[in-house]
């Protein structure tokens, strides 16, 4: 069981798990308690061996940690960690403790580990910092430490006689680290001990926390500036947005930070921080710049949009009443007397905090800042993150009552004055239709949902819920009125339009993740060479402005629908006819015109079909060998969505492709379907195309007369047009007297089938039961 190591008098257990394996260890520790450079490597092994037989001791065999205690081991380890032997032994002795306290799991165990008070020596130990791997294992040590408070092992870490806590005062030394992960380990670390309930220890806290609040405000001023900075300079393109998108994540991480002390409800504590908060951050940067208060040359302002933008995340993420009356009743009401420093640049290029004496403010100075911030004469950039402020600010659980209706924001203002903040907000969307306007489609869809949550969260007035709807069918009737010229000149008007409908559709706005787009903080770019999508830039050229128009369209008809609580019956625009066909369909072709053809997909495969056509859609049919006239439906599309090529090297060739609307406008939209079909001869290669370049612009023709319908204004054409489809109908079939199978059926679904019939069904009976609308598919060819 035993064997002899070499020259050392010492015999190792085989065994790795075992009381004897770790007495073995033992016996090294003790014959190598001065390090050496010969047993540097067989310490570091042995240190390793350690943590892995005391977390099999601490699952399986309790004599272990009764041994490892009895012999008081952990002195061993400080023993080694005071003769300065380098960073290697340090290293792999932080480690060895790092794993052993991760992976303690019985409280006994967990308590003769923190006995002796060993485990503070360590931490108060001076390792050399400047070794990356010892800083990481250290503050990693720190962290799993504070895994392991409670009101119970608080008094292993926290000395009540001795006012002596170095858990807590050596983690905080490293706040301001130039490495994230030092700094992220210090917030868990700081967040674990204020959680831990036990009241000696809190006050503890309270009393050494003032200082690390202003340093944690102060961190979080200076990289404030830096993002301002950034933002000022940088053009808006793909490496300045993944840089600002960093810059903005770790932003945000202080603000859950400091959002995550104040929900403790520690009252002492959140009381020392709103104050240190607001003192050093919120009213010294943000407010004294949007107030455009500055005493000093060098006085750090930031720009309206890195202001409201910094103070609208405030508010989307903290909701403590206290802090937010306390910054509210200062922006609304302040006139700077209340802000009694500001950040200036010193001598040596730095930011430093230096006290100052108000005088001579205008009142309502941050307020009015803000107003002015909303004025969309020249850009609407400032406005559009003055609005995001205003849906925080209602959606903020901290905002009191009385701070909304002091400042008019409720039903006895909200009304049809000229002077109040509902026609501020009106004014922009007004502004949208103008002629070479600033503002942007994403500016006014937000704006609309801040009208709209105005209106019903602060009660507005019958006449102020009217005058909305006013305004916002006069703005539809403008753009209706810029749209109308396009609507049969431009040849891919009815493409835009169904293609903005489905981005309207799919990509809704989601205020969490356009309050912090990078793309929006930059300044908004004008062509789309930056990658930046149409409705958070200014349209370049004709087709992008009837775009955007058509955006804004969609987006105020919303509006004005949800004003007066209606529904959308009349988008999207589908085409008008009687019955779909559907794959897997029987239908009866004995009065349809067909042509064979040999349909070639990309990968060269084969099939034989037969192309028929009603006023909709293209068919592709399989005929029955058993019943004469009658045939499966392999292949459906909709005429509107089809391109026709000729093949120059083969006149009885035509290449087909058919697009689906609601994919079409996604950034990787694939065809829908893409074939190449081969006709017996050129005769009926030209027929087909023929009748299919007809149909498609007969379909095309029905839905630009729905949208003149739509729009209210008058047709092109006013002939009317038969809608019901060419093949016999018998009744209780769908098209063509076809008979359906069993399955899951839609008339305007265009996805693929997954399977297909081979069985044609005996023609149904005059006056059977109707059969079943559900969703279509379309197989792959």
């Amino acid at each position: 069981m035993l064997r002899r190591l070499g020259i050392s008098s010492l015999w190792k257990p085989k065994n790795p798990h075992s009381l004897e394996y770790l007495k073995y260890l033992h016996e090294i520790l003790r014959k190598n308690e001065q390090v050496t450079e010969n047993n540097r490597k067989l310490l570091v092994e042995c240190l390793r061996a350690i943590a892995e037989i005391l977390i099999w001791g601490d699952q399986n065999e309790s004599s272990v940690f009764d041994f490892f205690l009895e012999r008081q081991m952990l002195e061993y380890f400080l023993s080694i960690m005071k003769q300065n032997c380098g960073s290697f032994i340090c290293v792999q002795l932080l480690q060895t403790l790092n794993i052993l306290f991760e992976n303690i799991r019985h409280k006994t165990s967990l308590y003769y580990l923190l006995s002796n008070n060993h485990v503070n020596s360590i931490i108060m130990y001076h390792f050399n910092f400047e070794n990356e791997e010892i800083m990481a294992y250290y503050i990693s040590f720190l962290k799993t430490l504070s895994f392991k408070l409670n009101m119970y092992t608080i008094h292993f870490f926290f000395n009540e006689v001795n006012q002596d806590f170095p858990l807590y005062t050596e983690a905080i030394k490293f706040q301001n680290h130039n490495e994230a992960m030092v700094r992220i380990a210090v917030r868990t670390t700081t967040l674990n001990i204020y959680r831990v309930e036990d009241e000696a220890m809190r006050s503890f806290v309270r009393a050494h926390s003032r200082a690390y609040f202003c340093a944690l405000s102060d961190f979080i001023a200076r990289q404030s500036i830096e993002i301002d900075h950034f933002v000022r300079s940088a053009e808006n393109e793909s490496s300045n947005r993944k840089k600002l998108d960093a810059m903005i994540d770790d932003y945000l991480d202080y603000m859950h930070y400091l959002n995550d002390i104040l929900l403790i409800k520690d009252e002492k504590l959140s009381a020392v921080l709103i104050e240190v908060v607001f003192e050093r951050l919120l009213g010294s940067l943000y407010l004294s710049s949007l107030g455009g208060i500055h005493f000093y040359p060098g006085t750090a302002i930031l720009t309206p949009v890195s202001s409201l933008f910094f103070l609208a995340q405030f508010l989307l993420i903290v909701d403590d009443f206290h802090a937010v009356q306390t910054l509210l009743s200062s922006f609304f009401f302040g006139d700077g007397s209340d802000i009694e420093y500001q950040w200036i640049r010193n001598e040596k290029a730095s930011w430093i905090l230096t006290n100052m004496k108000a005088k001579d403010i205008e009142p309502r100075a941050f307020f009015n800042g803000y107003l002015n911030a909303l004025d969309c004469s020249r850009h609407d950039y400032s406005a559009f993150y003055g609005l995001i402020f205003i849906y925080a600010l209602c959606q903020n659980k901290g905002a009191r009552r009385e701070i909304l209706d002091a400042v008019q924001f409720t039903s006895d203002v909200v009304g049809l004055s000229d002077d109040n903040f509902l026609n501020g907000l009106l004014d922009i969307i007004i502004r949208s239709v103008e002629k070479d306007t600033f503002i942007r489609t994403v500016t006014v869809e937000l704006c609309c949902i801040v009208l709209r949550q105005l209106l019903l969260i602060m009660d507005a007035s019958v006449d102020a819920q009217v005058e909305c709807e006013r305004r916002a069918g006069k703005i539809i009737a403008s753009l209706v009125s810029m749209l109308t010229p396009s609507v049969y000149s431009e040849e891919l008007f009815l493409e835009m339009f169904e293609d903005e409908f489905y981005n309207f559709e799919r990509n809704k706005i989601q205020i969490g993740s356009i309050s912090t787009d990078s793309s929006l903080l930059l300044p908004p770019p004008s062509t789309p060479l930056n990658g930046v999508s149409l409705n958070k830039r200014l349209p370049c050229g004709n087709e992008e402005r009837t775009r955007r128009n058509i955006q804004l369209f969609f987006h105020l008809r919303h509006f004005a629908l949800d004003l007066r609580d209606e529904e959308e019956t009349r988008l999207p625009i589908l085409s008008k006819i009687d019955a779909f066909v559907e794959v897997n369909d029987c239908i009866n072709l004995e009065n349809s015109d067909l042509l064979a053809c040999t349909v070639m997909n990309e990968k060269s495969e084969k099939v034989h079909r037969f192309l028929v056509t009603d006023q909709a859609q293209l068919i592709l049919v399989e005929p029955d060998s058993r019943r004469m006239g009658w045939a499966i439906v392999r292949f459906v599309g909709l005429l509107q969505d089809t391109q026709l090529t000729s093949d120059l090297g083969d006149s009885r060739a035509l290449h087909i492709i058919v697009n689906n609307a609601s994919s079409r406008s996604e950034a990787n939209g694939a065809f829908y379907f893409s074939a190449k079909f081969l006709f017996d001869d050129h005769i009926r290669c030209m027929a087909a195309k023929q009748r299919l370049t007809k149909g498609r612009q007969t379909a095309r023709q029905c839905k630009l007369d729905q949208i003149c319908d739509l729009f209210g204004i008058a047709r092109k054409s006013s002939t009317l047009r038969n809608n019901k489809n060419p093949f016999r109908i018998v009744k209780g079939c769908l098209p063509g007297s076809l008979r359906r199978q069993p399955q899951i059926c839609s008339p305007c679904s265009s996805r693929s089938s997954s399977c297909s019939l081979n069985i044609v069904p005996d023609d149904p009976e005059h006056g059977a039961g109707p059969s079943t609308n559900e969703d279509w598919k379309v197989e792959d060819m």
